[in-house]
């Protein structure tokens, strides 16, 4: 890469998607040109000092957003209809929410594709209190190695709050990890997992980062339609029975795109097939906390008898994403396994965090804040939804979420959630359109219909000019 252009190795980004982001921004500068070729996949991770697996991974980004196409025996090339809009130097409404660059503040731009608590909703002044209080209780502890299972203290009550929630008997608190975020939970279960070769199902559209986690180790990948319930049962057994299935990732509360909950029906048959046909279901549930109503589903572990289900919950989307702290609930046979592979990778998680966050969840505060977080965004999905009405008699159509930050917006038949996104981006509104969560190019009349709205990650009066902004693209349809 040209200087200017260097990957991060002690940033928390994984290299593959700093890489992506380097490449990218080449093309979008335009020093890469439509039509251009890219450095070879063993020439770029020679110049980056990385493993040729992070370009492949890095690559495989770019092809799926469209800004590179790959040549048998050729290389890969800059695309000729790469998603650039003629804006140099724009960040594309194409990236995944994950992915993209954050819109510059000082634009003006609302940025509605984060899918994270907005910065005033952060817990500031409470964990403040509790991170001096940990340091001043513990004499410095918090600051040596820790236990690679985590902080005892904070397994307990996380394993408190899993049985609390309807667990059939106890919770082991050594069978609950503290992990570095959701992502680092779900990298875990790949690697302890799977092998090269193994099959491994994602939901289709869904999380990026788990179908990356399991290409990462190997795996063939194979994308699961989500309809109206959830995961499409019919579809996965058709897979189960055609193949030896590994791994199984959900996301079944709020799920990320569609924001649909899975019935307990569908929790509980995915539980039965998972002990039927022998794999694993990893329960990537983020979102459950944020139910309005606070009524939600028995999870899928909970109707798991046979240890076929790890559940992996984070703070970020109810606490503050730069904490760093989830939990991974795992079968008691597999306890050994995350925890020297959970070794190998960082020794333990951040052990002033973990303290500062059991104090916080001790004093009550926790909850407290899950309930004022539930008020804030049900009052702005009702702000957004009243600001955004008049566009249902320009074809748009939204369901109420229920909770979460999100909402799923289906576009008139005909029109490009990718299009109508990069619209919305010049009129000062960033959306993350559906093609940002397909797994593949099956489908391709559904494929670019819908936009993630992410209602919940913006200030309150920011919301009504956002809405302002959709309607007048919406207009011009």
């Amino acid at each position: 890469m040209e200087a200017g252009y260097q990957l991060f190795k002690d940033d928390e980004t994984p290299l593959y998607i700093q890489a992506a982001r380097a490449v990218r921004a080449r093309i979008l500068d335009g020093e890469l040109r439509l039509g251009d070729r890219l450095p070879s996949v063993r020439g770029l991770s020679d110049e980056l000092g990385v493993n040729p697996a992070t370009v492949v991974a890095a690559y495989r980004i770019l092809t799926r957003e469209g800004f590179i196409v790959a040549k048998a025996g050729s290389g890969a090339f800059v695309a000729p209809d790469a998603p650039v809009d003629g804006a140099v130097g724009e960040p594309s409404a194409a990236f995944p929410a994950s992915e993209r660059p954050l819109a510059d503040g000082s634009s003006g731009a609302v940025d509605l594709a984060a899918n994270a608590p907005p910065l005033d909703m952060f817990p500031l002044v409470d964990m403040k209190r509790f991170i001096v209080e940990a340091i001043d209780a513990d004499g410095g502890k918090a600051f040596e190695y820790q236990d690679t299972g985590g902080y005892r203290p904070l397994r307990v009550a996380m394993a408190e709050r899993l049985a609390a929630r309807g667990r059939p008997g106890s919770v082991d608190p050594f069978d609950v990890h503290i992990v570095s975020g959701a992502q680092q939970g779900i990298d875990l279960a790949a690697r302890i997992l799977l092998r090269p070769g193994d099959v491994a199902a994602v939901e289709n559209p869904g999380y990026r980062g788990a179908r990356d986690a399991f290409v990462a180790a190997g795996a063939r990948v194979e994308p699961v339609p989500v309809d109206s319930g959830g995961l499409d049962l019919d579809a996965l057994e058709a897979l189960a029975r055609s193949r030896p299935l590994r791994l199984v990732h959900v996301n079944p509360g709020f799920q990320n795109p569609t924001c649909v909950v899975y019935t307990a029906e569908r929790r509980s048959a995915l539980a039965s097939m998972a002990e039927r046909y022998g794999f694993y279901v990893l329960e990537d549930d983020q979102l459950a906390e944020l139910s309005w109503d606070g009524s939600m589903p028995p999870a899928v572990r909970d109707f798991d008898e046979a240890g076929r289900v790890i559940l992996v919950k984070s703070t970020s989307k109810c606490l503050m994403p730069g904490l760093r702290i989830a939990f991974l609930e795992a079968p008691t046979a597999l306890r050994s396994r995350f925890e020297a592979v959970k070794r190998s990778i960082d020794i333990s998680s951040n052990g002033l965090m973990q303290r500062a966050l059991e104090r916080f969840i001790a004093s009550g505060r926790f909850d407290e804040h899950i309930a004022a977080a539930r008020d804030r965004y049900r009052a702005a999905y009702g702000a957004f939804d009243a600001a955004l009405a008049p566009c249902r008699s320009l074809g748009l159509s939204w369901a109420p979420p229920g909770g979460g930050l999100n909402l799923w917006l289906a576009l008139p038949s005909g029109v490009s959630a990718r299009s109508f996104a990069s619209s919305c981006l010049a009129a000062g509104c960033v959306l993350a359109p559906e093609a940002s969560f397909r797994h593949e190019a099956a489908e391709p009349e559904r494929a670019d219909s819908h936009l993630r709205v992410s209602f919940g990650s913006a200030p309150l009066e920011s919301l009504s000019s956002a809405a302002m902004a959709m309607a007048a693209v919406a207009r011009r349809l």
